[in-house]
């Protein structure tokens, strides 16, 4: 097949295009222009263009789909700019969903088990529920791909990366410790990102559209559980520090979906030890970590 991936610099985008790649298929990579290189996206060949410029419709003619990777990924920039965050969620995603009904492409939109809340639970989830309506009312084929807790290679905090695991496995690395504030009981559904890979690839391929899909585990895990996952996978005697405290809202809830992937996932200890193993080889990884 041949894809079209926007946001090729960030954690997903380069993620997809490197396993997609190796897979056997023709990827367009695409990036921001001016935007910042991150682990694992050097030596992509992106283009660089921004997935709101009309000119990003060119590059989808002999495309089968588009994944739209580009965005605001980042629960805490929302909250800082909601406008930009609708823009960059829900502006760029119709400039692409026009661009595969000129193209007879299909569009994959990455979003979020956060966006099924009622309401959702912050200007994030609002942004990306926002975007997955853009997807039912365009005639383009589009699947609304609701992601839970996705990590893995790429994804390196010292580049600003979020997320529970790439937090914790930063710490215990550097001998840090790994501190939960809020319930450290709470649980997240973690899906390794090449097993995410592979679930769209399968959509595409079996071209599974227009339907809105949960892309995880089934498996609900509390923090505190695998924050000790890290620390036996980094071999790390960093301590686990739980202050409690009030969070941000959306953050110190459970977001069980209880659905699984479209085929098997790999074990959260495995995953774990790949992902921990990745970031040992990886120099941006390597120094102290950031909350």
């Amino acid at each position: 097949m041949k894809l079209l991936v926007t946001g090729a610099s960030g954690f997903l985008g380069s993620r997809h295009t490197t396993v997609l790649r190796e897979r056997g298929h023709d990827v367009v990579a695409v990036t921001r222009p001016g935007g910042r290189a991150r682990g694992g996206s050097e030596g992509l060949g992106a283009i660089e263009l921004d997935a709101g410029d009309p000119a990003a419709r060119e590059l989808i003619p002999g495309c089968d789909a588009v994944l739209h990777f580009a965005g605001v990924p980042d629960p805490a920039a929302a909250r800082a700019d909601p406008a930009s965050a609708v823009r960059e969620n829900v502006g760029t995603t119709l400039n692409l969903l026009e661009g595969c009904k000129e193209h007879g492409a299909a569009l994959i939109y990455p979003s979020t088990v956060r966006a099924a809340q009622n309401p959702p639970p912050d200007p994030y989830a609002v942004s990306k529920r926002l975007g997955e309506q853009a997807c039912r009312l365009h005639p383009t084929p589009a699947v609304a791909a609701r992601m839970t807790s996705v990590f893995g290679p790429g994804q390196v905090t010292a580049e600003g990366a979020t997320g529970a695991i790439a937090a914790f496995a930063a710490r215990a690395l550097a001998s840090e410790p790994i501190v939960i504030p809020g319930n450290p009981s709470r649980t997240r559904d973690f899906v390794f990102v090449d097993d995410v890979a592979v679930a769209l690839e399968t959509l595409v391929a079996e071209r599974r559209f227009d339907q809105t899909v949960v892309l995880g585990s089934g498996v609900a895990t509390p923090l505190i559980d695998a924050a000790r996952l890290v620390l036996g996978a980094a071999g790390s005697g960093s301590p686990i520090v739980t202050p409690g405290g009030e969070l941000a809202p959306g953050e110190n809830e459970s977001y069980e979906t209880g659905t699984r992937l479209l085929f098997p996932t790999r074990p959260l200890a495995e995953a774990v030890q790949l992902y921990v193993d990745w970031l040992r080889s990886h120099p941006a990884a390597q120094g102290s970590a950031r909350d």
